[in-house]
């Protein structure tokens, strides 16, 4: 489940960024970048059996969280702008694949603090 769900983040990852970003900023650039790399360290974790996620996957993991944290308030205005002005066709794909994208960071945040290697 934990490594499906990192590969679910590299796939969220890289539709919102064929999807959505025109000429996106540093920032969502670098936070796309750091989901990415902190999945697949997550993965290598896994397939190499480490007992449990090193001081690295916990630094990337708050990192992802914090991109998250700007994705919500950028989903906040563009959810509030669509109601103001009536307008969300082409809004409502955005919103869905960001709500997923924001929730799979966190899940899988959660996951790895509760990850601990089956015997």
């Amino acid at each position: 489940m934990f490594r499906i769900l990192s590969y679910a983040n590299i796939l969220l990852a890289i539709a919102y960024l064929l999807m959505f970003l025109l000429n996106g900023s540093n920032v969502v650039i670098f936070g796309l970048l750091v989901v990415v790399i902190f999945n697949v360290l997550v993965v290598k974790n896994i397939q190499e059996g480490r007992e449990k996620p090193g001081l690295i996957h916990y630094a990337l993991g708050l990192g992802c969280l914090g991109f998250a944290a700007f994705l919500l308030v950028g989903l906040i205005h563009i959810v509030r702008s669509s109601i103001a002005y009536h307008y969300f066709s082409n809004t409502l794909t955005y919103i869905l694949l960001t709500i997923a994208f924001i929730l799979s960071i966190i899940i899988h945040f959660v996951f790895l603090c509760l990850y601990r290697k089956r015997a």
